[in-house]
Parts: C-alpha cells; structure tokens; sequence
C-alpha cells in the first residue's frame, strides 16, 4: 500500500504553488500549504487505497494544522478518486526534543509499516531532530521490511528574499530520496 509520511508544521503553513525541481511527478499547478501533497498528487492513481500519517508535536500550532491538513486531504481524495483508509492518522509527541522523544516517534512510525509499502515521506516540517527520526524510520523500514520501497521522500523550500509579503514567495519542491 502507497503510505504517506509528514510531520506537520509548528507554524501556521502558508499555500503556495511549490514548482517541481528534478522530478516532473512533483509537479502541481495548485497553492497547497503541506509539501508532501506534491507527492500524493503526483504518485497516487484513481481508486487507490492509501494512508496518511502525520507527526504532530502537542502545541496548539500542530492540533490546527491536523484540521487544515484533513481539508487539503480530503479535496485530494475527492478530485483524484482515492480512498484514504482511516483519514489522517495523527501520531503526537511532547513538545521536547529529548532522546526518549525521538526514539519512540522512530518506533511509533515503524509501527505503520508493513511489507510491500510503497513510502512517501516528507521531511519539510518539524524540529531537526524529528525529521532524523523520519528519515531514519523510513530508511529502517526500507531494509526491514520485505520489498517496501522508498518512492519519494520531499523537500518543500520557500525563498522569502523578495520581502515579507508572502505573495512574492517563491516555492519550489525537490525530491531527496537520493539521500
């Protein structure tokens, strides 16, 4: 099954049309504010079954970006024909970054991986320390489970030097899977 792996922002995440940069999958000619989108969007064909999993730090930011992700998510499924199995499934974490934390975000990402997933993953949001803890899960599940496979994992970059008006942001989304 296609999974879909993020980490949701600590931030109020702006939409933006994230230009594609080395992989034409990537593209998407629409303002979305979760990076990983790109990837669903260009990865996922009509009646599928996928899964979406979420890491969520607890503080109030995270609880609000879950409700606008689930709007974003549900617009997908509907234009691209696509049945999410359980919605988003949100795993949460204290607002700490010590080494207990990240070891059971690890576990707890492990624990929605099976064999034969395709995964997905983006690494745009969250504290340095969870996004290693997401890519380290990823890259353990690749080499535990048999025939899972890393598809795509994402990078969503926004250049803000035209000034604060985030109108004259310019997005642009690379894959890392290389890494």
């Amino acid at each position: 099954m296609k999974k879909f792996f993020t980490i949701l922002p600590l931030q109020e995440p702006i939409p933006m049309v994230y230009r594609e940069s080395g992989n034409e999958q990537l593209h998407l000619d629409k303002a979305i504010p979760f990076p990983i989108f790109n990837a669903m969007y260009g990865y996922v064909e009509a009646g599928e079954e996928i899964r979406v999993i979420a890491v969520a730090t607890d503080v109030p930011a995270a609880k609000k970006n879950i409700e606008v992700f689930n709007h974003y998510l549900k617009e997908m499924c509907r234009e691209k024909n696509v049945t999410c199995t359980v919605g988003l499934e949100v795993i949460t974490i204290p607002h700490d970054e010590s080494i207990a934390t990240h070891v059971t975000t690890f576990q707890r990402l492990l624990d929605y991986v099976e064999d034969q997933d395709e995964l997905f993953a983006c690494m745009t949001y969250g504290t340095k320390p969870t996004s290693s803890a997401l890519m380290t899960a990823m890259q353990y599940a690749y080499n535990l489970k048999n025939n899972a496979t890393i598809e795509c994992i994402v990078y969503g970059q926004v250049d803000r030097s035209a000034g604060k008006d985030s109108s004259s942001w310019v997005g642009t989304v690379y894959d890392m899977t290389a890494l």
